[in-house]
């Protein structure tokens, strides 16, 4: 396990930012769960392949210059070591800042996801094959020209296997995935997640089922989304981010 984020010598530890071991033992026990659904996920904490970076506000956008250095930094390591299992928890500690509903959290998270990149930034961060275009169905966060799965966790999600004790946001790249599809072991995977998520539940998250590959950005949130919804990522100038 690497872990970025707030320094170890950090002032905020014991206040803000609670122990790291802490937060490495509660996601174990999150995933770890009796039939919960993603094999992936499961593979990546069994294997101790995952990264934790631990910020405080969630939703207030305080630490996304952090945010961003470290997704980068991630992004870098998983091409280098092609890991299949290889995901990023970016973990938000701060009690008083846990969005109470579904709506708020997704708000939330697509405020902190709009602060990764900026107009300066487009060309970077997108390859020319790519949409940056929030309108676009086929819009994926993409960072140093990486594009990124993104699954939301908080505390008052109506999925279960999204459930987790803390805001959270998983990123994994596109190209793990698509290793799978190489090898021919995806469909497979993706199958047995749903029996799981049937077994763990007792339903098949309807937001997967009615969008799979096609729509990624409206499951980020793990809100339920009608098809009217529209992706609330926006670039802004570099200059015009807070501070």
């Amino acid at each position: 396990m690497i872990e970025f984020g707030t320094p170890s010598d950090s002032p905020l530890l014991g206040t803000e930012f609670p122990d790291r071991a802490h937060i490495h033992d509660e996601i174990r026990a999150f995933i770890l769960q009796e039939d919960y659904p993603c094999v992936a996920a499961i593979q990546s904490v069994i294997r101790n392949d995952q990264i934790i970076g631990i910020y405080g506000k969630f939703g207030s956008g305080t630490h996304w210059q952090r945010l961003r250095v470290d997704l980068r930094h991630y992004v870098e390591l998983q091409r280098a070591t092609q890991s299949r299992y290889l995901s990023f928890w970016a973990v938000y500690t701060t009690p008083n800042h846990i969005p109470d509903n579904e709506v708020t959290f997704e708000e939330h998270l697509w405020y902190e996801l709009s602060l990764l990149s900026s107009k300066e930034e487009r060309s970077m961060d997108w390859s020319k094959d790519d949409s940056s275009d929030p309108n676009d169905p086929s819009f994926c966060l993409s960072l140093d020209g990486e594009k990124l799965f993104v699954v939301g966790l908080h505390p008052h999600s109506s999925r279960a296997a999204r459930r987790f004790s803390r805001p959270t946001m998983v990123f994994n790249t596109l190209s793990q995935f698509e290793q799978f599809e190489k090898d021919g072991t995806y469909k497979g995977m993706v199958n047995t997640i749903r029996r799981r998520d049937l077994k763990f539940q007792g339903s098949i998250n309807p937001m997967v089922l009615a969008h799979g590959d096609v729509w990624e950005s409206i499951q980020y949130s793990g809100r339920e989304n009608p098809d009217s919804w529209k992706c609330p990522f926006h670039l802004m100038n570099q200059q015009k981010k807070p501070r």
